[in-house]
């Protein structure tokens, strides 16, 4: 009899504990697959941006995006930099790396990425599907008279760190590369958060995550690996910045992008710096960084 009432209980709690972690790691792919949407907070003139236009363009797969353009006050046709954010952000999320740039001469473009903002979309595919944006944006600028289609550079922070690393390697009018807070891959990653966000091991949740995701978003997730594509840049520029103590993404994300990229390559490590705060931890030497960066790979092509 005892040993009857012990199976059935070991029974139950294991039932208990699939349904538990079948439930978190759909409740994981949810939130990637369907981040909380989120508009502007700040605009550009409130950091000091002039000659702002609001426009929209279709990216390379047909949705409408929303961004804000600032042509190069440099030259005409200058260089100009596409800003790319992070997941559940928005194109306001990068105004102040945009400023430092345009204060240095250089245009803007700060879009909106899909299922974000004010751009079309109804799910992210974590960079998959996020390339035709960039590849809509670059479409757009080139036939903006006021931008030198052989100096359009690329900046991306998180999510958009990955994104422009693997639109980068696909796309060739893209001539140079800022990634920061990037990732290897989405699947590396996605088994370090859930241990981070729910203290579970990375199996079995982490397959779980990505199986719900895969699903819902109709795409092979597992393909998204900046590690794979960062190769394909060269010999166009790359420069990686990372927060030493990130602890969403971790720095050594940075490391190996850097050992699998081919020159030229730069790695920028912020010794002080988390996830999100890499312009407030060092901001004089992360301007010397992009600016020199930008200089030699963009502007003197």
């Amino acid at each position: 009899m005892w040993r009857n009432r012990l199976l059935f209980t070991i029974s139950t709690l294991i039932v208990f504990f699939m349904a538990g972690a079948v439930y978190l790691a759909h409740e994981r792919a949810m939130g990637l697959v369907h981040p909380a949407r989120t508009v502007p907070e700040r605009t550009p003139q409130q950091v000091g941006l002039a000659n702002v236009e609001e426009v929209q363009f279709p990216s390379g797969d047909g949705l409408c995006l929303g961004a804000w353009f600032i042509p190069p006050s440099a030259e005409n046709p200058g260089p100009l930099v596409i800003f790319v954010h992070g997941l559940g952000a928005n194109r306001s999320g990068l105004l102040d790396q945009a400023k430092l740039l345009v204060d240095h001469g250089y245009g803007a473009l700060l879009l909106d990425l899909r299922n974000h903002g004010e751009s079309e979309g109804s799910v992210t595919t974590m960079g998959y599907l996020e390339v035709e944006d960039i590849r809509g944006a670059v479409a757009y600028l080139l036939g903006r008279s006021e931008v030198d289609p052989q100096r359009i550079g690329i900046l991306g922070h998180s999510l958009g760190g990955g994104i422009v690393i693997m639109a980068a390697a696909r796309i060739p009018e893209l001539r140079a590369v800022v990634a920061e807070s990037a990732f290897t891959s989405l699947e590396d990653n996605i088994a370090q958060g859930v241990r981070q966000l729910t203290g579970l091991p990375p199996f079995p949740f982490a397959p779980l995550v990505i199986a719900f995701g895969e699903q819902e978003a109709g795409v092979d997730i597992q393909q998204v690996r900046p590690v794979h594509d960062v190769a394909q840049i060269s010999p166009r520029a790359i420069l990686l910045i990372h927060g030493e103590k990130d602890t969403l993404i971790e720095v050594g994300n940075a490391r190996e992008l850097y050992a699998a990229a081919r020159a030229p390559k730069r790695l920028y490590v912020i010794a002080n710096a988390a996830h999100s705060d890499l312009l407030e931890a060092d901001p004089h030497r992360l301007e010397q960084e992009l600016v020199d960066f930008l200089a030699t790979y963009l502007v003197s092509r």
